[in-house]
């Protein structure tokens, strides 16, 4: 005997779960998903393998790539020879500056320049049309379509090249980072340091060349200047000669005259009045009656003062002689003759003085207006000459601006010069890690990849399990059938796998009665049999499933033949009038049935006949006939189940699937209670809800659900429930026997 975990009670009527709204996840449970990805552990390990295959085949098969790094420091150059006298520190290149020099690192004419200096364009590596053609390229050259001898294109080389190279920025810094790939190690380190290279010879070049175009520049600007400088001095001397504007001293000769005269004049007039002074002197002292001896012209006068020392001497020789002599003393008169001649001459030469101090004054006068006369003359002039001196200082000034316009193009040019020489060989930047050759390749790395293949490998054999159990169609355990529908779960009936002699699934009824499958239709037998409808038991049970081929018909002959081997009277009513196959399942010939009934075609007699391996009766679907909706929907059918319920204690009704025709819903609605046969982990959920929803309309819900055909091994491992196999205590039990009845009603 064998022991089903099944509900102790069952009645369609009462218990039953409320439906779950539309739209929910109700009938999903995180622990049953879990519970049901390892039940699937054969899909796991084979998910797994299959991804390590893929993995290990992968990396036997991947070529190894080998990645280099070389780092680049942008900075100025301090210190620089053309620079050593700069006070200012030199300015840090900004986050802009940085990302810029990153854009010209790979810019495509630098890396044109690196291709073309390292012979890139000979590497298969690099050169797709140096590259053998893969299989399809060989039958395309076959058939004469393709390019037997591809040119090469710098253009896609440096689109390798530039895909194979990554630079960025270190993280807060000024370095910049120039990382390439490659599958050979010695070019993976060539490229970057060559590049590197490159660029900072390419800034070298790129400040010579500013330099020499402003050398260039200033060498023609300044022979420009020189002609300009050359002209506009010869127009200055051109037109100092035209106008006599000749500097002496710092000043034009009418200025130096000018200023001459001016002091000359001031001269003449000081001693035209000294003159005048004098002679007004000596008039006065005439005309006063003073003597004129006392003016200083006279008495500087040589002659005048020999005169006077001749009177005086000769006054003190009278004067001696007239003590002794007589005033009519010849020798004293001829004294007093000489000093009355001696005065004279005093006199006359007194005259002369006036004389001359009146000369004098008018010759000091003359030469006073002469000079006046000079002045009027020069300063009429200099007004010419002042208009002139204009035109002479702007000439000046132009020749003054282009010589130090001339003076400051030439001092640069020096400055140049020597800046060009002093920093040929400076750079912004500068190479501060060069790349080596690796001797591992970086990609792939063996043992990191295996880990993260097993660890992927993993994760994607749960995955594919998830996905698998989250998307499976059917139900797979009573509870969550009762769940997902709201319908009682009737039980589990398993998979019997096909042997001889038993050519269908009943008649393991009589060959293993106490087998998995027997017990499983006598655990629904005890579910009809408590099932109440009102106040009375069921007697009439309808067997019907959402989709062809879920084993209702099977289930249906199972039922009747455990009813009948149970001591009751039992008939088994095959509705399905559209493709029969309840004498199949019975291993009986076809004979006139239901369909002859309804049609009036035979009597209750002609069509019920006794199964030929169990006490249950049979009536089989008969003729076909052109609408078995409307048959089975008369008041026809409604006697004639009438009357086998007058005879026997059940009726077990097969009929077609519930969503391939209406029959069922029809028969449903005639019927005490409705078994929904669904077939294990196969039959859609949403399937069973439409059949579900179609039945119950017609029955009042009175539907149970029956999972048919399970795999026990697979089953065991979604829940606790399990199919037992209870000890045979007899080795023999007759199938028609008081014991087995008994064994029936426990």
């Amino acid at each position: 005997m064998t022991d089903i975990h099944t509900n102790s009670v069952v009645t369609f009527g009462d218990r039953r779960r409320n439906p779950p709204e539309t739209g929910t996840a109700g009938d999903i449970s995180p622990w049953e998903v879990l519970r049901g990805v390892w039940a699937r552990k054969e899909i796991i390990l084979c998910a797994f393998a299959g991804f390590m295959a893929v993995a290990v085949f992968w990396l036997a098969t991947a070529t190894p790539t080998y990645t280099v790094e070389t780092r680049v420091m942008l900075a100025p150059r301090a210190g620089e020879i053309s620079t050593f006298d700069n006070e200012n520190s030199p300015m840090l290149p900004d986050a802009q500056t940085v990302q810029t020099e990153i854009q010209v690192l790979t810019s495509r004419p630098l890396v044109a320049r690196l291709i073309t200096d390292l012979g890139l364009a000979s590497n298969p590596e690099f050169n797709p049309a140096l590259r053998s053609p893969g299989l399809m390229g060989r039958i395309l050259l076959a058939f004469g379509i393709g390019d037997r001898t591809p040119t090469t294109d710098i253009e896609e080389i440096t689109d390798v090249v530039l895909s194979r190279l990554e630079v960025y920025q270190k993280t807060n810094s000024r370095v910049i980072a120039i990382v390439f790939t490659s599958v050979d190690p010695r070019m993976a380190a060539i490229v970057p340091n060559r590049l590197a290279e490159l660029y900072i010879e390419q800034q070298i070049e790129q400040r010579t060349g500013v330099t020499s175009e402003a050398t260039k520049w200033l060498a023609e600007q300044i022979e420009e200047l020189r002609v300009k400088v050359q002209k506009s001095e010869a127009a200055v001397e051109a037109f100092r000669t035209q106008s006599g504007l000749f500097l002496t001293d710092g000043s034009t000769v009418p200025q130096q005259q000018l200023t001459q005269l001016n002091s000359q004049l001031s001269s003449a007039e000081a001693d035209r009045a000294a003159a005048q002074a004098k002679l007004s002197n000596a008039r006065e002292l005439l005309a006063s009656g003073n003597a004129v001896n006392s003016a200083a012209e006279v008495l500087q006068s040589p002659l005048i003062q020999n005169l006077r020392q001749q009177e005086v001497a000769l006054r003190a020789q009278i004067a001696q002689m007239s003590e002794t002599m007589l005033p009519t003393h010849p020798r004293l008169q001829e004294e007093q003759a000489n000093l009355a001649d001696l005065e004279r001459q005093i006199e006359k030469e007194v005259m002369k003085v006036i004389e001359a101090l009146e000369n004098e004054a008018r010759v000091a006068n003359a030469r006073v207006n002469s000079l006046r006369a000079s002045l009027t003359r020069l300063q009429r002039r200099m007004g010419q000459l002042n208009q002139d001196e204009v035109k002479l200082r702007a000439l000046q000034r132009d020749a003054d601006s282009n010589r130090a316009l001339l003076e400051s193009f030439l001092l640069r040019y020096q400055q140049a010069n020597a800046r060009a020489e002093a920093d040929a060989q400076a750079a912004n930047a500068r190479i501060v890690s060069r790349a080596q050759q690796p001797v591992e390749p970086t990609f792939p790395r063996m043992s990191s990849a295996l880990t993260f293949a097993t660890l992927a490998g993993v994760i994607f054999a749960f995955l594919v399990t998830f996905l698998i159990e989250v998307f499976a169609r059917g139900f797979r355990t009573g509870e969550q059938a009762e769940r997902t529908t709201g319908m009682p779960f009737l039980g589990l009936v398993p998979e019997i796998e096909p042997r001889r002699g038993a050519p269908s699934p009943s008649d393991d009824i009589l060959r293993d009665p106490s087998g998995p499958y027997t017990e499983a239709i006598r655990a629904l037998q005890g579910h009809v049999l408590l099932a109440r409808v009102g106040d009375r038991r069921a007697r009439t049970v309808l067997v019907t499933s959402a989709l062809e081929g879920e084993g209702k018909t099977e289930t249906a002959a199972s039922l009747a033949r455990v009813f009948a081997l149970g001591g009751y009277r039992t008939i088994v009513v095959d509705a399905d009038l559209r493709d029969a196959s309840m004498h199949e399942a019975l291993n009986v010939m076809r004979r006139p049935g239901l369909a002859d009934l309804l049609m009036s075609r035979a009597a209750f007699h002609h069509v019920i006949r006794k199964d030929s391996m169990s006490p249950a009766h049979v009536m089989q679907a008969g003729t076909p006939i052109a609408n078995p909706t409307a048959a089975l929907a008369s008041s026809q059918m409604l006697w004639v189940l009438n009357a086998l319920q007058q005879t026997y204690d059940y009726v077990i009704i097969d009929s077609p699937a519930a969503l391939s025709a209406a029959d069922a819903q029809v028969l449903a609605k005639a019927a005490d209670v409705t078994v929904l046969v669904v077939k294990w982990s196969s039959t859609g959920r949403r399937v069973v809800a439409r059949a579900l929803k179609l039945l119950s309309a017609a029955s009042s819900r009175r539907v149970g659900i029956l999972l048919t055909r399970v795999n026990l091994r697979r089953y065991r491992r979604y829940g606790d429930e399990a199919l037992r196999e209870y000890p045979v205590q007899s080795a023999h039990r007759s199938a028609h026997g008081p014991a087995h009845r008994k064994a029936a009603a426990r």
